[in-house]
């Protein structure tokens, strides 16, 4: 009966006082409460249930929060994130508040139309970026949403473009005979070689390699560990050490030991142009062996665990190109004489 009473009195929001009377007599005559004098006492107690909930549902609409407090709410709520993923939060938030009347503007009223406009308009150069910046707006409105600050969530609505990845392809053995060299012959780029080797023959991410330190490395089980606190995905996984990687159990280190040195974006930039590469693919290694295992193995689950992967779409579409890799080149990849 209570939702009965809310609906006809949403359909009469601008009454006046005195229409307030008359529409509550209405009420009460409809549901045959005037007609049962015993029963008012109930009509009024479910009345008072319909008084606070249009309170509550009155305080929470007159809670007018902008899209900009909005977004730096929900970035708090995510505080305790790795300082690289809130740094990367942070850069998206402040585009999409570049525009002051957007960022001004009550969450509550922005509709579809304007924030597929904002999107377009901060983000529509790149497609990677537009749909990293459609993901983040969506987060921002399903945290506001929680908070009762808008009703729906409009970035929900708007369509994905479609991603056309670039072909990579993965690097020669030569390549990676340069890159090797280099580190060697090099006293400085030295302290390269072990996260050099574990991204080439480990597939993992260059973020991962610079979290990592010995003790991850189990050197009885020749497994280099990928803990949840380490990865990108959250997830933990244990990643075989084979071919070239395998010379690293022969060194001793301290558990707590980082792997990679403490400059490696500069030591790496260098490294790179070292070995003959004017210009560099991102995850350019991570493709590269991908690429060798999916040959050398034929096993695309087995290859999605160690990749660290919810799933092989990613991997199909963007991660593995096998055009004029010959099963010879994958076998001598993973050859741990091959390397020594």
């Amino acid at each position: 009966m209570e939702n009965r009473i809310i609906n006809t009195v949403n359909n009469h929001a601008d009454v006046q006082p005195e229409e307030t009377a008359r529409l509550l007599l209405r009420l009460a005559n409809q549901y045959g409460y005037l007609n049962q004098p015993d029963e008012c006492d109930e009509f009024f107690r479910k009345l008072r249930h319909v008084a606070d909930a249009f309170s509550r549902a009155l305080q929470e609409s007159e809670e007018i929060v902008n899209f900009e407090e909005a977004a730096e709410f929900s970035l708090l709520a995510r505080s305790h994130r790795r300082p690289s993923t809130v740094a990367d939060l942070r850069s998206y938030i402040n585009r999409m508040c570049s525009n002051q009347d957007f960022a001004h503007r009550p969450i509550r009223q922005l509709s579809i139309r304007e924030c597929r406009y904002m999107l377009h308009k901060e983000f529509g150069h790149s497609q990677h970026t537009y749909r990293k910046a459609q993901s983040v707006l969506h987060s921002i409105f399903n945290y506001a949403i929680r908070q009762r600050w808008c009703d729906f969530n409009p970035a929900k609505a708007i369509l994905r473009p479609p991603v056309t990845e670039q072909r990579i392809d993965p690097l020669t053995l030569q390549q990676i005979r340069s890159l090797l060299r280099v580190c060697r012959a090099n006293s400085v780029l030295a302290a390269m070689e072990a996260s050099l080797r574990l991204m080439i023959w480990c597939g993992i991410r260059p973020a991962e390699v610079r979290r990592l330190c010995w003790g991850d490395v189990d050197y009885a089980e020749k497994v280099v560990y990928v803990d949840s606190s380490k990865s990108k995905t959250g997830g933990a996984r244990a990643v075989p050490i084979r071919g070239g990687a395998l010379i690293l159990l022969k060194e001793s280190h301290a558990q707590q030991e980082a792997i990679a040195p403490k400059d490696w974006n500069r030591l790496w930039r260098r490294l790179r142009q070292a070995a003959g590469f004017s210009s560099w693919q991102n995850d350019a290694l991570r493709h590269t062996f991908a690429s060798m295992h999916l040959k050398r193995f034929h096993n695309l689950p087995l290859l999605q665990e160690e990749m660290g992967h919810r799933n092989a779409s990613l991997l199909q579409t963007r991660y593995l190109n096998l055009r004029k890799l010959r099963k010879t080149t994958a076998s001598r990849f993973f050859e741990t004489a091959f390397w020594n």
